[in-house]
C-alpha cells in the first residue's frame, strides 16, 4: 500500500456538526485538497489548524492526477473536502478517489454531513429505497427529456436545486411527474432551516408568494402505479370539454385537472388538444351536411 487518501465529510453549515474523527484526520494529515481554498480556511481557522491547501475542482481535477501519483510514492496521507458536506455528491473527487485506487493507495471515508440524507430522512418520505438524481439539467427542454425518463420510477427521488431555478424546475416536475408529495428542504443545519411538506402543486403556490433563500434540496415521492390513474381518457375529455365551454382557458384547466387526479399536466393538455380537434373535425362535418 503506497499513500492514503481521506475522504472527509465536513459541515453542510453548523459548525457543531464537526467530528472528533474529522479533526483528528485533518491533523495527521499532510496536505489537502480542497474544493475552494477559500472556504476550506475558514474551516482549519475554526479548528485552530493549519495545513498545506490545493485547490481540487471541476475544472482541474484532471491535472491534479498526478499530484496525487507523487503523493502515493512518497506515502504521505492526503485529505479530500468539498465546500461542504460528502465529498462526491454532487461535488468533485470521483476521479482522484478512482486514480487513488489504481495508484494502490487506500481510501478511507470519514463519514459526516450530507444534505440529501439529512433532508431525506425529515422529509416524512419512503427511505427503504431512494434515487439521487443531484441537480436536472438547466434547460427546460433537456429537463423534461431527462424526467421523461424517471417519471416511471416508484424509489423516493432527491433533488438539489438552486433558488433561482426553483420554480421553473418545480414547475416541469408538475407537467411530467404529476402533482405528487413532496418537502421542500432549505438551509439544513443553519439558522433559517426549513421544511415545506406538502404537494407539488401546493409548494409552487406558496413560492409564487414569497422568495426562497440558501441551498434546496426536493425530495419527490415516487411512481405510485396503482393509484395514478384514477380516470379513463374519454372521462378527462369530457370533464375537458365541459371546462372549455364553461370559457377556461385549456393551460389553467390541465394544471387543475392534474392536481385532482395526480396525473401529468402535460398529459391532460394533449388529451384537450384531441378535444380541439374533434371538434374542428365535427363542425366541419357540419358545415359539409350544410352545403348539400
Amino acid at each position: 500500500m503506497s499513500g492514503t487518501l481521506l475522504v472527509i465529510a465536513t459541515p453542510i453549515g453548523n459548525l457543531n456538526d464537526i467530528s472528533l474523527r474529522l479533526k483528528q484526520s485533518i491533523l495527521d494529515c499532510d496536505l489537502i485538497f480542497a474544493e475552494d481554498t477559500r472556504v476550506s480556511k475558514k474551516l482549519l481557522s475554526h479548528l485552530g489548524i493549519q495545513k498545506t491547501l490545493i485547490s481540487c475542482h471541476n475544472f482541474n481535477e484532471h491535472k491534479r492526477q498526478a499530484l496525487l501519483a507523487e503523493i502515493a510514492k512518497k506515502n504521505q496521507t492526503v485529505a479530500l473536502i468539498s465546500d461542504a458536506g460528502t465529498p462526491l455528491i454532487s461535488d468533485p473527487g470521483y476521479e482522484m478517489v478512482a486514480t487513488a485506487i489504481s495508484l494502490d493507495m487506500q481510501v478511507i471515508p470519514i463519514p459526516g454531513p450530507s444534505a440529501c440524507i439529512a433532508a431525506l430522512v425529515a422529509s416524512g418520505m419512503p427511505t427503504n429505497r431512494f434515487a439521487f438524481e443531484g441537480f436536472l439539467p438547466e434547460k427546460t427542454s433537456e429537463r423534461k427529456k431527462h424526467l421523461q425518463k424517471i417519471k416511471d420510477d416508484d424509489r423516493t427521488l432527491i433533488f438539489y436545486i438552486s433558488p433561482h431555478s426553483l420554480q421553473s424546475v418545480i414547475k416541469d416536475l408538475l407537467a411530467v411527474l404529476g402533482n405528487r408529495k413532496a418537502c421542500l428542504a432549505r438551509e439544513i443545519t443553519k439558522i433559517y432551516e426549513e421544511f415545506i411538506r406538502d404537494t407539488l402543486h401546493n409548494i409552487a403556490e406558496t413560492l409564487n408568494t414569497r422568495s426562497i433563500k440558501g441551498e434546496c434540496c426536493l425530495i419527490v415521492s415516487g411512481a405510485d402505479k396503482e393509484n395514478t390513474v384514477k380516470i379513463s381518457d374519454s372521462e378527462i375529455k369530457e370533464k375537458i370539454q365541459d371546462l372549455l365551454t364553461a370559457g377556461g382557458r385549456l393551460k389553467d384547466i390541465s394544471v387543475s385537472l392534474a392536481t385532482e387526479y395526480n396525473l401529468p399536466s402535460s398529459y391532460i393538455y394533449k388529451l384537450g388538444l384531441l378535444c380541439s380537434k374533434e371538434d374542428m373535425s365535427g363542425e366541419n362535418q357540419a358545415k359539409k351536411y350544410k352545403k348539400k
